[in-house]
């Protein structure tokens, strides 16, 4: 059941011209003094509908609730700006029998501990972060809102995301995975960096489900291990899709024989896609004409058909009945990290967060886009 507000408010609206710009400006200040009754007249009203119909105990998780008077406000960072409201304290009893003061101003906004600004203007900040630089976040948020944030308000809001986001096998995915890592330039790592590791779920409309991420070393079994977390998952589901798993790659041992060592049912398929590439883009530099290349690597593919047998994971989705796999799409998705990552040195932790943020935005379809459609 939903409560009537009544705002008692005045605002008086000092104008000097009809410059638009200047009366939208003036406008948007103002809105910081109405929010900042609104959500207090919100709060108060609750708390007190709460209290009376016994609700209060149990959204908190206590055995009883007393009232407690206080002038003490607390300030929070909103879309108009910083607002100050009432800091609602109560003396609560837990179920030992202990009795002692609360503040309940967060627990009643939905408001993280220790955090000023709301979680879902968090997700939205963390968001931006992702997409695009943390400079050009924090100017895009000041341009288009009153929101006054730190620059480090922003990469945080970046960290407090990206742990929110849980990677887990799609309901519409297949039994078909992709593997591939990618260079991340991160600190005291060389001149090659650390290795972004990612695994992909197709789906059954042909695109791809980010699955797993993992940053570290070139090679490293462990951090493979990590990033396949989801395949165990698919394995000891029970269900009958995932009675065995075609996982292709572009030939690297590390991920071949991670996936080995996780089960025997996790079939290879190396990837066909980068050595047709690397053959038509080498015959391309030596100056070979384009007719000529396409019959080499017409009769090039006659002779690997011809030694198949003898080649080990590389038709795997042939004999195994599963639709022909490449890496393209998981080669184009390194594309899509390289914009955001590619502009400065990271940290593991740092890079590993924009990357899931900005994996689950674009092949995932998490974002807080659409924010003002949930209620």
């Amino acid at each position: 059941m939903s409560y009537k507000i009544n705002l008692d408010t005045k605002i008086i609206i000092n104008v000097e011209n009809t410059n638009f710009k200047k009366i939208t400006l003036i406008f948007l200040s103002s809105l910081k003094d109405l929010f900042e009754e609104f959500v207090t007249k919100v709060l108060l009203y609750y708390f007190e509908k709460y209290y009376e119909n016994g609700r209060l105990p149990e959204m908190l998780g206590v055995l009883q609730v007393k009232k407690k008077t206080t002038r003490t406000r607390t300030k929070f960072i909103t879309l108009f700006g910083t607002i100050s409201v009432p800091q609602i304290q109560v003396r609560i009893i837990d179920f030992s029998g202990t009795e002692h003061q609360m503040s309940i101003t967060r627990q009643l906004l939905g408001i993280t501990r220790q955090f000023r600004i709301p979680d879902f203007m968090k997700e939205i900040i963390g968001w931006l972060g992702a997409v695009s630089s943390y400079r050009v976040a924090y100017n895009t948020l000041r341009i288009l809102t009153n929101l006054k944030c730190s620059l480090m308000s922003v990469w945080r809001s970046v960290q407090w995301s990206a742990k929110k986001i849980k990677l887990k096998l799609h309901k519409d995915g297949t039994n078909e995975f992709e593997g591939d890592g990618t260079g991340i330039p991160t600190k005291k790592s060389g001149k090659r960096g650390s290795e972004l590791k990612k695994i992909f779920q197709k789906k059954r409309d042909g695109k791809l489900h980010l699955v797993g991420l993992s940053i570290g070393k070139y090679k490293d079994k462990n951090d493979w291990l990590s990033a396949m977390s989801e395949l165990m998952t698919a394995l000891n589901s029970g269900l009958k899709k995932y009675a065995k798993i075609i996982l292709s790659s572009d030939g690297d041992w590390s991920i071949i024989n991670t996936a080995r060592n996780i089960s025997k049912r996790i079939k290879i398929q190396k990837d066909k896609w980068h050595i047709f590439h690397q053959l038509k883009y080498y015959l391309w530099k030596d100056g070979v004409k384009k007719e000529f290349r396409n019959k080499i690597i017409s009769h090039f593919f006659k002779i690997t058909m011809l030694l198949q047998s003898s080649m080990d994971g590389f038709y795997t989705h042939e004999t195994e009945g599963n639709t022909n796999i490449y890496t393209t799409k998981t080669e184009r998705s390194m594309r899509t990290t390289n914009q955001r990552i590619n502009v400065g040195i990271w940290s593991d932790a740092g890079a590993l967060n924009v990357c899931k943020i900005r994996g689950a935005y674009y092949y995932n379809g998490i974002s807080p886009l659409n924010w003002k459609k949930e209620v």
